[in-house]
């Protein structure tokens, strides 16, 4: 199924609610540990009462006591959509089949398609298998025991670590190449496809450290360095797609829509970016617009990075230019043109520096 960075922060909204410790999994909890199972919806707006039939009408405090109490009835829990009140109770849940769903239980079937179809988060509980399901924004998500998450978390993090390290090097390779006006779409390629593995990683681990909760404590999931180097990877999008074929979105949503393996074949990032498939032929000229590397210019916000690239229109032109050309450009002043200058310079000088 196709998703977006918008999907994935919505379904790790999502997950949040019940991560350990929450008034709401406290009470999921109660349910799983009682061998019950159970139904849950997480919105009681007309629209989806609209699709209940039955039950009992409550409208009562939550409390995890009364969410256990009430599960051991059939029928379907009404929550709030602040999930501060039950709603209702063992009401029957009417959703509309032509939404698909890949379930066999008929509990996570229902659940599934009450979720599409309302487009509002929706929770089941196995009785039979004790697993915890959670349906939001045409995604499904399986919690998993502390145990196995807290291991599938450590994996995660090295695998992330790799992934930052790669990036490193592809970004130092092509940052030398900026400097000395040899860049390749080979070089450009692969700074991208690892930016978007480490992306997918640590939204992975991002997933791990919200379902754990207050589990949490005993690792370190990420860090500010690390989502730096990924933001910095994605400048070398900015940088270098081919604006008469795409927008900076356009490339992102192709992306995307790739899968992990499909990812792999550099090719196909290629064609997102505008570029041939075939990156090994590609012989015309390539130059970074400057995004990259006036971002580590300190005091330099994005909107003036903006004008400059807008004004002048590439690097070379940016590094070649004089004080007197810079101090016109909106934003930027006397002061500022001859910070640019200096930072350039040092930027240049210790690109070339780590070179030898």
């Amino acid at each position: 199924m196709e998703h977006s960075i918008n999907d994935d922060e919505e379904l790790l909204t999502a997950v949040k609610l019940l991560s350990p410790g929450t008034p709401l999994r406290d009470g999921v909890n109660l349910i799983l540990q009682g061998g019950l199972g159970s139904l849950i919806v997480l919105s009681d707006l007309p629209e989806v009462l609209a699709l209940t039939k039955g039950g009992f009408h409550l409208d009562c405090e939550y409390t995890p006591m009364r969410l256990f109490e009430l599960a051991k009835m059939d029928g379907a829990i009404i929550i709030s959509e602040d999930l501060k009140r039950i709603v209702c109770a063992n009401a029957n849940l009417v959703p509309d089949y032509e939404y698909s769903s890949e379930e066999t239980g008929i509990r996570h079937q229902t659940g599934e398609r009450f979720s599409k179809q309302t487009n509002k988060i929706v929770v089941t509980i196995s009785e039979r298998r004790k697993t915890l399901h959670l349906y939001a924004n045409n995604q499904k998500y399986m919690f998993r025991s502390v145990p196995i998450l807290i291991s599938s978390a450590n994996q995660t993090m090295l695998a992330l670590e790799r992934h930052i390290k790669s990036l490193i090097v592809a970004i130092q390779k092509l940052h030398l190449g900026e400097i000395r006006e040899n860049v390749s779409l080979v070089d450009v390629i692969t700074a991208i496809q690892y930016s978007e593995m480490a992306r997918r990683t640590k939204v992975e681990l991002d997933r791990h450290r919200i379902e754990l909760g207050n589990e949490v404590v005993s690792l370190h999931l990420n860090s500010p360095e690390q989502e730096k180097v990924i933001e910095n990877g994605f400048l070398v999008i900015r940088d270098y797609y081919k604006s008469d074929k795409r927008t900076e979105e356009d490339v992102l949503k192709r992306l995307q829509k790739l899968d992990d393996q499909a990812l792999l074949n550099g090719g196909n990032i290629s064609l997102a970016m505008g570029f041939p498939r075939d990156i090994n032929s590609y012989i015309d000229a390539i130059a970074p617009r400057g995004y990259r590397i006036l971002s580590m210019i300190p005091r330099l916000s994005s909107a003036i990075i903006k004008n400059l690239v807008e004004s002048l229109g590439a690097f070379s032109a940016i590094r070649d230019a004089s004080t007197d050309s810079l101090k016109d450009i909106k934003g930027i002043g006397e002061i500022r043109a001859q910070l640019i200058n200096k930072e350039i310079l040092r930027i240049i000088y210790m690109a070339e520096k780590w070179s030898t």
